[in-house]
């Protein structure tokens, strides 16, 4: 009962929120797309940033990143807004995080559809890397969980937590290398700080697998996989 409530409360939630624009589910699309248009304009053209393929190098960091901001982001307030239905019905506390995590990631699945469709126009080669794309988001997956629901356990207690979180996502998009390459930017005997930050390791397996068709670095995989159990 507990997966059939889940999944119901998951399309009932999809289903209000499209209900609630005109152009309904094409919103899923647009809007991450809008986001990813600013972001190019003003680093690929006004800023000039000189990496090789840098649209497609700044759109898949954006795709995957916003993945995980927006899931962190929203399920970390999800066990305070549902206290009310906890005290009608008897219900695990981690069924708000994980109904905010089925949700986003079911409109993550559009937007990286979109990225992939992107990605095949651009003038790179479709690699036999991508096959392993969906490892890559099983392990983001439970790395994005992990965080969802340790994010929303310790909001309840102290409330003010939601701004620190907001905060510090800010700091860990601009610690990821989203629109520069790290191994290129910071000095070498640094730049392994930068991926104690499993964002910034994940953002760099995903450029190596669609855009320069390089397997990923499995034991950085392995271990963040195991981090986030």
């Amino acid at each position: 009962h507990f997966l059939d409530l889940l999944l119901f409360k998951t399309a009932a939630n999809l289903k209000a929120e499209v209900s609630r624009y005109y152009l309904n589910y094409l919103w899923w699309v647009i809007e991450p797309a809008l986001l990813m248009a600013v972001f190019y304009v003003i680093f690929g053209v006004v800023l000039d940033m000189r990496t090789e393929h840098f649209a497609a190098f700044l759109l898949t960091g954006l795709t995957f990143w916003n993945w995980f901001n927006r899931t962190v982001s929203n399920a970390s307030g999800s066990i305070l807004t549902g206290g009310r239905l906890m005290l009608q019905v008897d219900i695990p506390k981690a069924f708000f995080p994980l109904e905010v995590f089925f949700r986003d990631g079911f409109k993550h699945l559009f937007v990286v559809g979109l990225l992939l469709l992107f990605l095949v126009f651009y003038p790179t080669p479709v690699y036999a890397t991508w096959l392993t794309l969906p490892l890559l988001l099983l392990v983001q997956g439970a790395f994005v969980l992990a965080v969802s629901i340790f994010c929303a356990a310790l909001v309840p207690f102290v409330p003010d937590l939601r701004y620190v979180i907001s905060t510090a996502m800010t700091l860990l998009f601009f610690g990821s290398g989203i629109f520069f390459d790290i191994e290129g930017v910071v000095l070498p005997e640094h730049a392994h700080l930068l991926f104690l930050n499993p964002m910034a390791g994940l953002v760099k397996s995903y450029r190596d697998i669609l855009v320069y068709g390089q397997y990923p670095d499995w034991f950085y995989i392995l271990k963040v996989l195991l981090f986030s159990i």
